[in-house]
């Protein structure tokens, strides 16, 4: 790129604020996912980093090698990605290596208090291994991705410029749908984490009676669900976009990469032959109707759709949380509780239930900054 062109788009020579957020949203999940069920912490009299001089641990998988290698690589990456233009090339990859490295030790002496965890210096060994792979594999990309990339310039014509964190939510969406929940989308469901709270102050959790639920009413429950969903996320999205964005194309995009992460993930717990077993007739209504309903809602306004984006997300979260459990899904549901991937079955069930909440922040915050520069008009 010319240094004139430089001159007159000055944002490519800034960092990413997008590529920052989502660095430290990911160390989060990692140290989450690592701690881990975070319960029944204890001194077990053994030293914090006594894992490092142990003997190589026996019962190791090819699988458990490549999860740790592969959980790491976009850590290295996306932290490569966040310190660009300031620190570039082989300084950027040893910072990410050095940072995988402090990060997996930290979590592997910590480990050293929870009975449910086992310490391993193989697992440091991989996870700064993933560090370097993604650091390496990020590092000749970074120019072209942040200051003159398609990517870049994509994210100038088509986002708005302080829409970052409402993107990375939006971006979370996918993942959300991998912890299988009742309904489709159905995000947000707090009882389990609220409901022992709720009760130690005396109180209840609002249920709506389970004796007025069949299966058609379970139907209509998914499918109104599906539809706030569809409509919130899409809406969130729809706010975060410039008039010159695809929006149908992008949208439909979103909704189908979240559609697929639900199929893969129903593939890999419960067999590809119920990869779709989520596709249920509520589902289909409420695709259909939500999807319908975005389209000619996004169109509308733009200081109005966050605002109706948080009225559908407060009707998907109300619905959720007090329709009552669905009894034909119980078996499904044990059954994922009790997977061998403890830690990452638990990330995934909070992603689920804390995301929609993450989205309403996001999005008061940005109808607010919208109100405001409206009012400076």
């Amino acid at each position: 790129m010319k240094s004139s062109e430089l001159a007159l788009n000055p944002w490519h020579e800034r960092a990413s604020p997008l590529a920052r957020a989502a660095w430290v949203v990911y160390a989060l999940l990692l140290a989450y996912s690592g701690l881990a069920p975070w319960t029944g912490w204890r001194d077990l009299g053994l030293q914090p980093f006594a894992y490092l001089a142990a003997p190589i641990p026996r019962h190791i998988t090819t699988f458990d090698l490549v999860v740790n290698v592969l959980a790491y690589i976009p850590f290295g990456a996306l932290l490569v990605l966040s310190l660009h233009p300031r620190v570039k090339g082989y300084a950027a990859v040893l910072i990410a290596l050095l940072a995988g490295v402090l990060l997996a030790s930290a979590i592997e002496a910590l480990q050293s208090y929870l009975p449910a965890r086992i310490s391993s210096n193989v697992d440091l060994v991989t996870n700064a291994a993933g560090a370097l792979l993604g650091g390496v594999l990020a590092a000749p990309l970074a120019s072209g991705l942040i200051d003159r990339g398609r990517l870049a310039d994509w994210r100038l014509r088509w986002f708005e410029r302080h829409s970052s964190m409402l993107l990375l939510l939006v971006a979370l969406w996918p993942g959300a749908q991998i912890f299988p929940e009742p309904m489709l989308f159905g995000n947000g469901d707090a009882r389990g984490a609220m409901g022992d709270f709720v009760a130690a102050l005396g109180g209840t959790w609002p249920m709506l009676d389970a004796g007025l639920f069949g299966p058609a009413e379970f139907v209509l429950a998914e499918a109104f669900v599906v539809a706030s969903a569809v409509l919130a996320v899409g809406l969130a999205f729809a706010t975060a976009m410039r008039p010159t964005a695809p929006r149908s194309l992008l949208l439909l995009a979103l909704l189908c990469a979240a559609l697929l992460a639900k199929m893969l993930a129903y593939a890999f717990q419960f067999g590809p032959e119920r990869a779709f077993a989520w596709l249920t007739p509520g589902a289909y209504g409420g695709l259909a109707i939500g999807t319908l309903s975005l389209l000619a809602a996004s169109a509308g306004p733009r200081p109005w759709l966050p605002r109706f984006g948080l009225l559908a997300l407060a009707a998907l979260i109300v619905c959720v949380n007090i329709v009552p459990d669905n009894p034909y899904y119980t078996a499904a549901m044990q059954e994922w509780r009790q997977g061998a991937l403890l830690n990452f079955n638990a990330l995934a069930r909070w992603l689920s239930v804390l995301w929609p909440y993450a989205l309403a922040l996001s999005l008061l915050f940005e109808s607010a900054r919208i109100g405001r520069r409206r009012a400076a008009m």
